[in-house]
């Protein structure tokens, strides 16, 4: 049986992981070979000692704080992967793998068991999930997935950032990616598409709104306390930031193919 691998990220400054780590280490052992994740300089000590408990590798050095990172951090957690020696690997953010082990375990399940039968598997969210997500960002990342799903010809959900890869997926990618920020949930893709690797496609469940895991209301500057998902479709700035992010990925899909189809 082909080896799959779990390759996460993390920032944890506040203790938010330590009670799923703890809750789902059983079903993560049961689905996949190894479970391995590149942590911020941020990130607490306790939080650090809990996935060491928990069967987590963490690779190092610890990765700088900021969304400029995250590719690159998905860069290094994969190579770390290859040279753990797993045949196949599920990426996906921590934040999203633990609310998806704790809320869809068979489902979880059922892809870990599907990733070994595609050279590329997107995992995409199917209608109720998406709906889950604030506005800001279910709006903003319809363009991108958009102007994806035009050069791709096929319609796709791309910026979940969930994707099981193989091993010769994962070493061409690692040949040709230089993206930053969430560039990597096009650039990716895009690179295999045009190297003639093929593309399959999922839409699941457990890829549902995963930030109330992390936080479930936010302090207004006067002290009033908010659902989060209120909070950011009411903030202007969210709402840019989303479009930043939503822009970046768009335009990482349009250079990458452009670059590569010459």
């Amino acid at each position: 049986m082909p080896s799959v691998s779990l390759a996460t990220t993390l920032h944890d400054s506040t203790g938010w992981t330590l009670q799923p780590l703890s809750e789902t280490a059983k079903l993560l052992d049961e689905c996949y070979e190894s479970r391995l994740t590149v942590v911020t300089g941020g990130t607490m000590p306790e939080v650090l000692e809990a996935l060491r408990e928990t069967g987590w590798i963490i690779v190092e050095p610890r990765s700088r704080v900021g969304v400029q990172h995250i590719t690159d951090s998905r860069r290094r957690v994969l190579r770390a992967s290859l040279e753990q020696g797993s045949d196949f690997i599920h990426l996906v953010d921590m934040d999203r793998a633990l609310h998806w082990a704790s809320s869809y375990p068979e489902e979880l399940r059922r892809v870990a068991a599907a990733i070994p039968g595609h050279d590329f598997l997107v995992l995409g969210r199917t209608r109720r999930a998406m709906k889950t997500h604030p506005k800001n960002q279910t709006e903003t990342e319809a363009l991108a997935n958009k102007v994806f799903s035009l050069i791709l010809g096929r319609d796709m959900d791309i910026t979940a950032a969930s994707r099981g890869i193989s091993r010769d997926a994962a070493e061409t990618i690692l040949r040709y990616s230089r993206g930053r920020f969430f560039d990597s949930d096009s650039e990716w893709p895009i690179i295999l598409h045009c190297n003639g690797h093929e593309l399959g496609y999922m839409e699941v469940e457990g890829l549902e709104w995963e930030t109330q895991l992390k936080r479930s209301e936010v302090t207004l500057p006067d002290g009033r306390k908010v659902d989060p998902k209120e909070y950011y479709e009411a903030s202007p700035e969210s709402w840019v930031y989303r479009l930043m992010l939503a822009h970046g990925i768009a335009r990482a899909a349009y250079r990458t193919h452009r670059a590569l189809s010459r």
